[in-house]
């Protein structure tokens, strides 16, 4: 008997534990979309993104941020071949390189002119712990027809620079158009691995030139396009070796027989008195370039600048590290608008 009552009593005592726990739980539990956003959003038709902050503005942003992941491709774009051609692409209909590379970073979300249309699913706030949550939301048909559009646009200029391409007067017509083709490769594998992601019916296309097609054509041109490189100054070792750096990124070898391109380049760097310490120098930089196809001459390049340092040799490093960035930047730039206003349609 006595056994019996402790069965009960013990049977009450869980029971009556369990009723507090549920009360306690169900109390302090969030909206299920908190932890479950698809339960309200299915993920085969949304993006969705749930973020927590102390207002309701910070939990938005949170949210959207964290979507923003979503859409930050890692593209390694030749910007300076871009900025060489931009002019012409500004007179391009079928693209905007630029408007292509916010669609994949992080600023298609966080800049100010979203391109992208987020809509937020769901609030709450939670009184006990004062916090916000926010549930963000895109919807993947809408989205996925903006990037495939996208898409369409980088393909038809791809297409038609390759057609150019082939139909080159020369070989350096040709390497120009080829390098246009390979940055809007970039920028629309960019684009494809983001429509993956959207697409409800796995129905991304494929690039309409294959990538390997081109690699291969530019190898080639590199092996049979020569420039002569003739150098001068105090520090003519120097900037021969940095030209050639130059040359090779553009896709050209150097030699001395029957050149395309004869660049003739000039760098001097000069000590300085001042009356304070230190070591102080000048570099001056001139480079004239000729296309020996077309006869062509850019207009000399000119660039100067002082440099100061505790040491002659460290004043001298920085100067020559100066020297190899304006060539790796302002001057390679020029030579490639150069090489592109020769032959533009």
């Amino acid at each position: 008997m006595i056994k019996n009552i402790y069965v009960v009593v013990f049977l009450i005592f869980i029971l009556s534990g369990c009723a507090s726990s549920a009360s306690s739980t169900k109390t302090n539990n969030l909206p299920e979309w908190v932890e479950n956003p698809d339960a309200l959003y299915p993920k085969k038709l949304y993006l969705t993104a749930v973020s927590s902050g102390s207002s309701l503005d910070e939990a938005k942003q949170r949210s959207i941020a964290s979507l923003s992941s979503i859409f930050s491709v890692n593209v390694k774009l030749d910007r300076r071949i871009l900025e060489a051609y931009s002019e012409e692409k500004k007179k391009d209909q079928e693209m905007d390189w630029e408007h292509s590379v916010n669609l994949v970073n992080r600023s298609v979300l966080t800049s100010e002119n979203q391109l992208i249309n987020v809509r937020t699913g769901k609030t709450y706030f939670d009184e006990k712990t004062a916090t916000f949550y926010v549930l963000s939301i895109i919807s993947k048909a809408e989205t996925e027809m903006l990037y495939l559009e996208e898409i369409q646009k980088n393909d038809k200029s791809l297409v038609r620079f390759y057609q150019e391409a082939g139909d080159a007067e020369n070989k350096i017509a040709k390497l120009i158009y080829l390098k246009k083709c390979m940055e809007i490769i970039k920028i629309g594998e960019a684009l494809r691995s983001i429509h993956q992601i959207l697409s409800l019916m796995g129905d991304t296309p494929p690039l309409p030139v294959p990538k390997e097609d081109i690699l291969v054509e530019l190898q080639g041109l590199k092996n049979t396009i020569v420039a002569k490189i003739e150098t001068y100054g105090s520090e003519k070792e120097k900037l021969s070796s940095y030209l050639r750096e130059v040359v090779n990124q553009i896709g050209m070898s150097t030699g001395e027989q029957n050149p395309d391109i004869i660049i003739k380049g000039n760098l001097d760097i000069t000590p300085l008195e001042f009356p304070r310490e230190g070591e102080f120098v000048r570099w001056e930089l001139t480079i004239d370039v000729t296309n020996a196809i077309t006869g062509n001459t850019m207009n000399t390049y000119t660039a100067s600048a002082r440099e100061g340092h505790v040491s002659r040799e460290s004043v001298k490093g920085r100067a020559l590290d100066k020297v190899k960035e304006e060539l790796n930047n302002n001057f390679y730039e020029n030579f490639t608008a150069f090489l592109s206003e020769s032959y533009e349609k």
